[in-house]
């Protein structure tokens, strides 16, 4: 996968979540946790910071 691709597949997750999020079928917080999911399984390279914040989160959970 190119550099290119990349920008496509992050570019569609994202809009895929604002589109979601402002039709209300779904709420802010789901919206939120699809998109950091679908980044993480795009393997792009924003699934970096999002794996960062998954870590963290469940370290207050799961300590």
């Amino acid at each position: 996968m190119n550099q290119t691709d990349m920008w496509v597949v992050d570019s569609f997750l994202f809009l895929y979540v604002v589109m979601v999020a402002r039709s209300r079928e779904i709420r802010w917080y789901q919206a939120t946790l699809i998109s950091m999911f679908g980044f993480l399984l795009a393997g792009t390279p924003f699934a970096y910071p999002v794996w960062f914040m998954v870590q963290e989160i469940g370290g207050l959970f799961f300590g």
